[in-house]
């Protein structure tokens, strides 16, 4: 009995190693937004913003449910366009 748990321990073990071995420090390529694009988000990273006025490109890190992180291009509106008509 002992000689199993060990064995599911080692086991267990190296999943965990494999795991913790992966490289995710690859740069995510930067998905253009469109209406239909699914997001799945869990957290969000990070966010750009803009000083200028008018419609802007923004960027979105952001970790989807899965755990595979994503940046993605959208546009809004700059926040220097308070008071401006």
């Amino acid at each position: 009995m002992k000689r199993i748990l060990s064995a599911l321990f080692l086991i267990s073990l190296s999943g965990v190693a494999a795991a913790a071995a992966v490289d995710n420090s690859s740069t995510p390529k930067v998905e253009d937004y469109k209406y239909s694009t699914p997001l799945h988000i869990a957290k969000v990273l990070n966010m750009t913003r803009d000083d200028g006025c008018g419609p802007l490109p923004r960027e979105m890190t952001y970790i989807d449910t899965a755990g595979t992180t994503h940046v993605l291009r959208y546009q809004a509106f700059g926040d220097n366009c308070l008071g401006q008509n």
